[in-house]
């Protein structure tokens, strides 16, 4: 190949002096044409063979996730949202509801993203699929696993097979066509991407632009992606883009109006999916400015004054839609929601600059994954750290690399723009996304690097003037290794279990997954098969609760947890001491009153059995633990006061039944104690 670049009309059969006078020819900036039209790998690229490469590689990669169930966030954006659990007849609350209001609804909680959530074209994929799966317009209840409704627990209804009848055997049903979606919408997209790369920037050498998607496809960093069913609005937000993208360049090239209503439809979907879609105002008129050497601002005045107008409307729908927060104070009072919490404003910036170097590393070379990078995975880093410098020097770069690209108008300052504004978009740098850093959130970005990647090889080896065929033995070899980490990678995603047990191992010190963690060996422990081995469960369990809890003390779940684990375990009065601490940092959970139900009963059995064996002391102590969950409880007032009198005690008896008397006048019990006592 020629490293020698050269302008290429667009239409090839056609020259500017055979066209009439007012039509307009516009010349592009693509790669140079392939050196050998005999060669084997420049065969591939022939009609539609890279298409089945793509979707062969596609399944080859994610069958193993065909089986999975949910994991990570996929119980709140599915199970928990009662809009999805409805069918279609849930898409039209969909479109004008937060995306997380339900999960909200369900915790007693009022929003606590700033910002808030608005994917509901992703949303609306998920009911469509409930339609078929089994709706329930009522939401998600207790006998959710009772198919037939004959409320026998038969062994059909086990879905997870983990010999317990529960919801989770309901959210399991349908959980294959959820996965085999994604991955068709997977493999999908990346033919979208080598459709308008070969169509467009490659267009005079596609093989580059079928390695472009190959690399995509394989890449380790998209598991998340692909194998999470809630991230299904990235892969949806990204397919929407790149349409958006192709009938834009289209419409300049052709000069059709209806491409350019194509990519209106496909922008507003696009934004419908996820907000990623705003970035299209400057990647559309920055890639066509690149590519067509000779284009005018009137050449698209129409497109981009329709696309302002579609983002105007789009803006306006999510503005009366999403429970975005007045302020941050509640996003920024929470440890989970804003990893920067404990760190001063010099520490922030810097540990945010750091994510970016981080970022970069892992798309070339993604070794240690993981679905967590919350509080305390990344510690805190100032000016003087390596990382932080790094990060500035490769900013810098990629920022002066875009500059002169975009001043001579060559091509590559469009991929290097994809890169860095999807990038500048989750790093917190401009917007508080509630993480430090994620995975699916730069892929996106990993578009425009993979686009670098196998354009800097072919630079590359046609700089030190090395054969042709080089490029392919090198790009090959990185495509067989994502392929490889990737398959490795997709088991960790099987479930949440399975997600928080592998991921715990590779960052110990993560808040979340240690909670994950603990959730799940309690979780393991109620299973039937488990029940010769349930102590040593918990003992593990309560291992990575106390590490969650050494590592941010308010974390409201994992007392949760550690409460369960010892009311379990028989240490009544230590549960309650972890339940307190729910109770006083979360009062309105949802699970609070069957947490004090749970401790009055259990004070009150023990209470029962203290005077049985004629203690009474610790009788009357108990009862007051009780009490103090259930204050309105008459007959605990009654037995508290009862128990007084037996210590000579009527002051404090005449305390508590009159209590008991302020909650229930009529309790006949209470009213003839009273009488008694003020008699005597």
């Amino acid at each position: 190949m020629s490293s020698k670049k050269k302008n290429i009309p667009v239409k090839e059969t056609t020259t500017a002096k055979s066209l009439p006078k007012t039509e307009k020819v516009f010349v592009a900036d693509s790669i140079v044409e392939q050196a050998s039209t005999d060669n084997f790998f420049s065969k591939l690229t022939n009609s539609w063979v890279p298409y089945v490469l793509i979707i062969v590689l596609g399944f080859v990669l994610y069958t193993n996730t065909f089986h999975h169930q949910y994991a990570l966030d996929d119980d709140i954006i599915i199970c928990k949202n009662e809009n999805v659990l409805k069918g279609v007849d849930g898409i039209s609350e969909i479109m004008k509801t937060d995306a997380l209001s339900s999960f909200y609804k369900s915790m007693n909680l009022t929003d606590q993203l700033s910002g808030g959530r608005y994917r509901p074209f992703s949303i609306a994929t998920y009911a469509i699929e409930q339609e078929f799966i089994g709706t329930l317009p009522s939401g998600l209840t207790q006998d959710a696993w009772d198919i037939n409704h004959n409320k026998i627990q038969e062994p059909n209804e086990d879905v997870d097979k983990d010999g317990i009848w529960t919801d989770k055997d309901f959210k399991v049903r349908g959980t294959m066509l959820r996965h085999v979606d994604n991955v068709l919408l997977y493999i999908l997209g990346v033919c979208l991407i080598y459709l308008f790369l070969s169509r467009f920037f490659f267009k005079e050498n596609k093989l580059l632009a079928l390695f472009t998607a190959l690399l995509f496809l394989a890449h380790p960093l998209h598991t998340e992606v692909v194998a999470n069913m809630k991230s299904r609005d990235e892969i949806l937000s990204l397919l929407f883009i790149v349409l958006t993208l192709y009938f834009s360049f289209l419409y300049v090239e052709m000069q059709k109006k209806k491409y350019m209503w194509f990519a209106l439809i496909t922008y507003f979907v696009a934004l419908l999916s996820k907000e990623y879609g705003a970035s299209l105002l400057m990647i559309v008129p920055l890639g066509l400015y690149v590519y067509y050497k000779n284009l005018k601002l009137s050449d698209i005045y129409f497109l981009m004054g329709g696309m302002l107008v579609t983002f105007g409307i789009y803006y306006s729908i999510r503005s009366g839609t999403v429970m975005s927060i007045s302020n941050d104070s509640i996003q920024n009072s929470d440890l989970l929601n804003n990893p920067y919490l404990l760190a001063s404003d010099m520490q922030a910036m810097a540990t945010k600059i750091a994510i970016n170097l981080k970022y970069f590393l892992l798309l070339l070379y993604p070794a240690m994954m993981s679905s967590d990078y919350g509080y305390n995975v990344i510690p805190y880093k100032d000016f003087a750290n390596m990382e932080v410098i790094g990060s500035i020097v490769l900013l810098a770069v990629a920022g002066i690399g875009f500059i002169l690209a975009f001043r001579k108008r060559n091509w590559l300052a469009f991929p290097i723009a994809f890169y860095l504004i999807h990038l500048f978009m989750v790093n917190n740098t401009f917007f508080n996304i509630g993480a430090t850093m994620g995975e699916r959130l730069v892929y996106h970005s990993s578009f425009g690097m993979c686009i670098l990647m196998v354009y800097g090889l072919y630079f590359l080896s046609n700089k030190l003037k090395l054969n042709s065929n080089l490029m392919t033995i090198v790009v090959l070899p990185i495509i067989v290794l994502y392929s490889v980490k990737t398959i490795a990678r997709n088991p960790a995603w099987e479930n949440d279990t399975t997600l928080s047990l592998t991921d715990v191992q590779t960052h110990p010190n993560s808040t979340l997954l240690n909670g994950n963690a603990c959730i799940h060996m309690i979780e393991m422990s109620e299973f039937p098969k488990n029940k010769s081995v349930e102590k040593q469960y918990l003992d593990s369990a309560a291992k990575f609760g106390r590490k969650a809890l050494f590592l941010f003390p308010k974390f409201v779940t994992e007392y949760m947890n550690m409460g369960m684990i010892s009311f379990k375990l028989g240490q009544v009065d230590t549960a309650a001491k972890y339940w307190d601490k729910v109770i006083e940092l979360f009062p309105t959970h949802p699970n609070v009153p069957q947490i004090r139900q749970i401790l009055s009963t259990q004070f009150t059995n023990m209470a029962n059995d203290m005077l049985n064996q004629q203690n009474t002391t610790e009788g009357l102590n108990n009862y007051l633990k009780a009490y103090k969950y259930i204050p309105e409880n008459p007959s605990l007032c009654y037995n508290i006061g009862r128990l007084y009198i037996s210590q000579q005690n009527s002051s404090m008896a005449k305390l508590y039944w009159s209590k008991g008397l302020q909650y229930s006048p009529t309790d006949q019990a209470l009213n003839s104690a009273m009488q008694s006592l003020v008699g005597n």
